[in-house]
């Protein structure tokens, strides 16, 4: 590791990701964390700086009783997730919670949203709580007038300047008829602004370039203020995030500097890379991760054609009908499918649902390594 070296060389034939971005240390950023509930209890955030946890249900299982918890309603495209059952009285212990991590930056929350649908004999009763209070009061109560058909909330709050690394809020539901009556989750969101942060470092860019087995990062910053050090971390699903070096930083320029790091050991398929901005009072930021795709393969798995059809994944590689296949989409949502093993190596991937346009992935594990290859679906 050093200083002003570079290692993007025109005879160079390798997987190249760049992305140039500079901080902006005076607007607030808007965020979105989402649970779609479009057959994943998965969330999703729009902003690196928030991890969604998958949506769960508690004070009892889900005795929904068709093949999927997941139905159609109120719109031909529209699905939900569905459970049952629900208390005549109201309970502290039975809700649906969604929750997410805050990682660096302070933050508000300006809204909360979602969609709710019941069945006729399902409950009509609804209270929605937040961990801002430990739940322990009501931030919105109504009651569900029709059925049949979902109903859109949205409920305005003022949670400002929020430094705690997680928030969680917890739909209830009661006054069910009977143990039959059920209730549909659909669109649950949180929305606000990130704060707009003061950096030790201004970052001009960052990049990678994967060759022969490795990643080069590189970086450069346009000014420096009381900088310690930059930790590289490096993660497979762009969630965890695990710290793979230190790289000293100037401390004090207003000039150009450029960094160096190198990942001798990075996955084969996409790796995932985010710089924490480390200053001399400890304090720190992450900035936005880098996807850099290392084309080395263990398994000789390919995709073929990719493009792929928006119905079928084919996948190819030797001796691997043992082998744990996920596909997810470029959000990391994992997509559900249908697998069969053919001859000659191949693999048919078959989605529940027909595919959407655009990038999926395809991770393939194997004697505990793990590969991820890019599917293109037009």
């Amino acid at each position: 590791m050093k200083k002003n070296t570079h290692f993007l060389k025109s005879s160079m034939v390798a997987a190249v990701a760049i992305l140039l971005f500079v901080f902006n240390a005076h607007a607030n950023e808007p965020f979105h964390v989402r649970w779609t509930m479009d057959y994943t209890q998965a969330g999703v955030s729009d902003h690196a700086n928030f991890t969604p946890s998958a949506a769960a249900l508690a004070g009892g299982p889900n005795t929904f009783t068709l093949p999927t918890v997941y139905s159609g309603g109120g719109g031909a495209n529209v699905v939900g997730y569905i459970i049952r059952p629900w208390p005549v009285s109201f309970s502290a212990s039975r809700y649906m919670e969604f929750t997410f991590t805050a990682n660096s930056f302070k933050y508000n929350i300006s809204s909360i949203g979602f969609r709710l649908r019941r069945s006729p004999n399902g409950p009509n009763s609804i209270k929605v709580r937040t961990s801002m209070d430990g739940f322990s009061t009501d931030l919105n109560a109504f009651v569900i007038s029709n059925n049949g058909t979902f109903n859109t909330y949205n409920i305005p709050v003022s949670y400002n300047n929020l430094s705690s690394n997680s928030f969680s809020i917890r739909i209830y539901a009661y006054n069910s008829v009977d143990i039959y009556g059920t209730l549909w989750f659909d669109e649950i969101s949180v929305n606000g602004d990130v704060l707009a942060i003061v950096l030790p470092v201004d970052i001009t860019y960052f990049k990678g370039l994967a060759e022969n087995g490795r990643v080069a990062l590189d970086w450069e910053t346009g000014w420096e203020k009381n900088a310690k050090e930059f930790v590289v971390e490096r993660s497979m699903d762009m969630k965890a995030f695990t710290p793979i070096g230190t790289v000293a930083a100037s401390g004090e320029t207003t000039g150009r500097t450029s960094y160096a790091f190198i990942d001798n050991d990075p996955a084969a398929g996409n790796n995932y890379y985010r710089l924490k901005l480390i200053d001399k009072n400890a304090d720190f930021t992450t900035c936005k991760p880098i996807a850099v795709f290392n084309p080395q393969s263990f398994s000789g798995m390919q995709v073929t054609p990719n493009p792929a059809s928006s119905r079928t994944i084919i996948i190819t590689a030797p001796n691997s009908h043992e082998a744990l296949l996920n596909l997810y989409n470029k959000s990391g949502v994992a997509v559900p499918f249908r697998r069969e093993n053919g001859s000659g190596g191949r693999i048919f991937l078959t989605p529940h649902e027909p595919l959407a346009s655009g990038i999926y992935f395809v991770v393939y594990v194997k004697n505990g390594q793990k590969e991820q290859l890019k599917v293109l679906v037009p």
